[in-house]
């Protein structure tokens, strides 16, 4: 099964939440509703197989630096 990489949104919102911003927040500065933000959130745990969004975001920045 070939893995999906992460959309720009998807990562976009990642970095919006490791630097402490809300998912209203986030869901303004991206022009977005906060349910697509948290669904958006919610696709990143799956595809990064993570638990949490602080272990998404450690997952993310270490297959950005591969």
């Amino acid at each position: 099964m070939k893995t999906r990489m992460l959309s720009p949104l998807e990562k976009s919102c990642l970095r919006w939440v490791s630097r402490g911003k809300t998912h209203a927040e986030i869901a303004v500065l991206e022009g977005k509703s906060v349910t697509e933000i948290e669904l958006c959130l919610e696709r990143a745990l799956i595809l990064l197989d993570a638990k949490s969004v602080e272990e998404a975001i450690v997952k993310a920045e270490r297959s950005h630096s591969d």
